[in-house]
């Protein structure tokens, strides 16, 4: 039994082709209905031409659901003609086959057409492991949709990231402050990175035993849905417990300017 999907990416197709062959896009759109968990760490970076990547899989993160391959394969036009194509002809004890196309091209508005398309045969079970395809791969794509939109600003946040990892391993408090921060200016626009910024401010306090921090962090954590919610963010607010959470403040310059390198501020 086949199942078929289709949706617009707002971003240019070299970007999405670029990303639909790792596995850290696999895991953050398949979530939270799958995880796949690699059995060699190593070989799951990204899916080569070839490849052959034993996984096993939890249903909403937790129920063990057997062993998958994904073997995967590369179809790409010479030069820079499109559709480029990405092929996973996986399988498992239960699922004997999961022949699933990914397709990436260029739509006419800018933006990237992707299609969703796999073919599956479990015996008895077929008829059910299509309608969990139908529900799976219309959550992928409306994940991929979400991440389209927060996509730059992502780059943005996991290279403030890992200087804040860097100055954690120096010793350095006030570096590590001053990165975190800038996650926060980044991230407030988006509710899950939002959120995650503040879990990363709440665990840095309390490993420095910072009462007062935390404290601040815990508040700031209830009220950011609320702010997603009417859309009342303070600019450039740094997230600490030193300043007002409904305040504005300026973006520092630089940081201002690897925004604007990534179109997300005018």
């Amino acid at each position: 039994m086949k199942v078929s999907r289709s949706t617009r990416i707002a971003l240019k197709p070299e970007t999405v082709w670029a990303e639909v062959q790792t596995a850290r896009l696999l895991q953050h759109i398949a979530w939270p209905l799958v995880h796949f968990i690699p059995v060699d760490d190593a070989a799951f970076e990204s899916f080569q031409p070839g490849g052959r990547y034993q996984v096993e899989l939890r249903l909403f993160g937790m129920i063990p659901f057997g062993t998958q391959w994904i073997v995967s394969s590369l179809h790409e036009p010479k030069g820079t003609q499109w559709p480029k194509r990405l092929r996973d002809d996986g399988y498992s004890a239960l699922i004997s086959k999961w022949d699933h196309w990914i397709t990436v091209a260029p739509d006419k508005d800018g933006g990237t057409r992707y299609i969703d398309e796999v073919e599956v045969s479990a015996g008895a079970l077929t008829p059910f492991i299509w309608a969990f395809a139908q529900i799976f791969y219309w959550h992928r794509q409306r994940r991929w949709r979400g991440l389209a939109n927060s996509f730059a600003a992502r780059w943005v946040i996991a290279a403030e990231m890992a200087a804040y990892r860097l100055a954690l391993e120096a010793g350095d408090d006030d570096r590590a402050w001053h990165h975190l921060e800038r996650v926060h200016i980044v991230s407030q626009p988006y509710l899950g990175p939002h959120l995650a910024s503040h879990g990363a401010m709440l665990g840095f306090a309390i490993r420095r035993r910072d009462w007062s921090e935390m404290l601040g962090q815990v508040i700031r954590i209830l009220l950011a849905p609320l702010g997603s919610l009417t859309g009342r963010l303070p600019v450039g607010n740094s997230g600490r417990s030193n300043v007002s959470a409904f305040a504005p403040m300026p973006i520092p310059a630089d940081l201002a300017e690897a925004l604007r390198q990534q179109e997300l501020i005018s």
